[in-house]
């Protein structure tokens, strides 16, 4: 299993350096100012994010990428595992929650201008409701799976119901909330750069737009660049707090299997 997860790893690293290998001779051979060659936006990128330009524009997109993730993951968790466990109240709310994930979260940026402002509130604001919806909904539909045999069994223990939910459902409930919260993460990050885009002074989103807007084009690429491994890095972490959290889930299947 581990064997064949590094060989796939490995085709994938090699077919990366191919793309960019085939992306450094054709720029060359452009030589168009808009396609620069990937070396050349490997210079800048290392000349500009190993500088102070670090602490201003990401260090700020980090913490409110956090901030928002943070605020929408708690609520999502322990308002879906809630509504989860109570049938009735889930197929009442459910159209409702529906209908608010169908909107796309960037939409909310001009309500959030209008009634926030361009501050950092506005952004945090938006990054939540962006998370909010799918570790919302997947948390619920994990409570939602849990069998009745072990609700059952929780009852004939005598644990009440908001203690079989803290110690049958939630755990129960685990691998949905983590599949929930990855799909919450990358979309923290989109919201984070979609925000900072608009009224922004500062941030990787403000940043890129700006470079792109005075014809800074190797300067907007490794913003890109650095977009792509920040996201690269944290989906990496979350897997391996995912993994050790969910050890006995991972376990049980397979034995299962």
């Amino acid at each position: 299993m581990k064997l064949t997860k590094v060989k796939d790893n490995a085709i994938g690293f090699l077919t990366l350096a191919l793309v960019l290998i085939i992306w450094e001779l054709f720029a060359r051979q452009a030589q168009s100012f808009y396609f620069p060659p990937f070396s050349t936006i490997l210079a800048t990128f290392y000349q500009d994010w190993f500088s102070p330009l670090f602490a201003e524009h990401a260090v700020p997109s980090l913490v409110r990428m956090f901030i928002g993730y943070l605020i929408a993951s708690v609520l999502g968790v322990v308002i879906g595992v809630l509504i989860g466990s109570y049938r009735g109240l889930f197929e009442t709310l459910d159209p409702f929650f529906e209908f608010l994930r169908a909107i796309p979260p960037p939409i909310i940026i001009p309500v959030g201008l209008l009634l926030l402002g361009i501050g950092d509130t506005m952004k945090i604001t938006v990054i939540v409701f962006g998370v909010f919806w799918p570790v919302l909904l997947n948390s619920a539909d994990g409570a939602r799976s849990i069998s009745q045999e072990r609700l059952d069994t929780a009852r004939n223990f005598g644990l009440g119901r908001l203690e079989a939910i803290r110690r049958v459902v939630f755990p129960s409930a685990l691998p949905m909330i983590f599949t929930g919260l990855r799909v919450g993460l990358a979309l923290a990050l989109i919201m984070v750069v979609i925000s900072e885009m608009i009224g922004s002074t500062n941030g990787l989103g403000y940043y890129i737009l700006d470079a792109q807007r005075t014809f800074a084009v190797p300067q907007m690429f490794g913003g890109i660049l650095l977009l792509g491994i920040l996201g690269y890095g944290l989906n990496n972490l979350f897997l391996l707090l995912e993994a050790r959290v969910l050890s006995w889930h991972h376990g049980q299947a397979g034995q299962q299997s």
